[in-house]
């Protein structure tokens, strides 16, 4: 108990245990914030898989055509739904970019089903989407919205080495996409 009394040796072992509890509050803040960064690192990488399959869901759209519904029936696809609720919890810096292409995703469902109409009617002689410059113009504009999606996203996360560029058709994401990730090996 002399350490307590001795006032020579007091401040200095005050000294020692608020250096102590300082660095451990820092060790702490750092802590945490490296976790909170892994988390939305992770939640980037799972914004850009699903909108990744979305582009795989719309180029079988194309190809199948969009079946009867009414437009209050068809509710987004699972995949971009799923990348609006990540966005919503983990990036709402991303939320101009998300509604212009769930702008661009409304108007190509509306396109999808006027020409399934057509098709159905026998109205219109059958033309192929490639041919079909309204169809090229409304997916250009949803290329140009997922590719500032891909690119903003990848510098939130910190992991911009590489642009996103001309996200359609990734075939990749064709088919069984359950065992591929963008995100990069551990």
């Amino acid at each position: 108990m002399r350490l307590l009394s001795d006032p020579d040796l007091l401040y200095p072992l005050c000294l020692v245990v608020i250096a102590l509890v300082i660095a451990g509050v820092l060790w702490r803040i750092r802590w945490l914030r490296a976790r909170r960064l892994a988390r939305r690192r992770a939640a980037g990488y799972q914004l850009i898989d699903c909108l990744k399959a979305y582009t795989s869901w719309i180029d079988w759209h194309r190809d199948e055509g969009v079946q009867q519904q009414t437009p209050q029936d068809s509710a987004l696809p699972a995949t971009l739904a799923q990348a609006v609720e990540i966005k919503d919890e983990h990036f709402p810096e991303l939320t101009a970019l998300m509604q212009q292409l769930l702008r661009t995703h409304h108007e190509l469902m509306h396109y999808l089903r006027e020409e399934n109409a057509l098709r159905m009617a026998k109205v219109a002689p059958l033309r192929a989407h490639y041919a079909d410059p309204r169809y090229h113009n409304l997916r250009d504009r949803q290329d140009a919205a997922l590719d500032s999606l891909f690119m903003r996203c990848r510098q939130l996360i910190g992991d911009s080495g590489q642009e996103w560029q001309r996200t359609r058709s990734d075939f990749s994401f064709s088919g069984d996409a359950t065992g591929l990730s963008s995100q990069p090996p551990a």
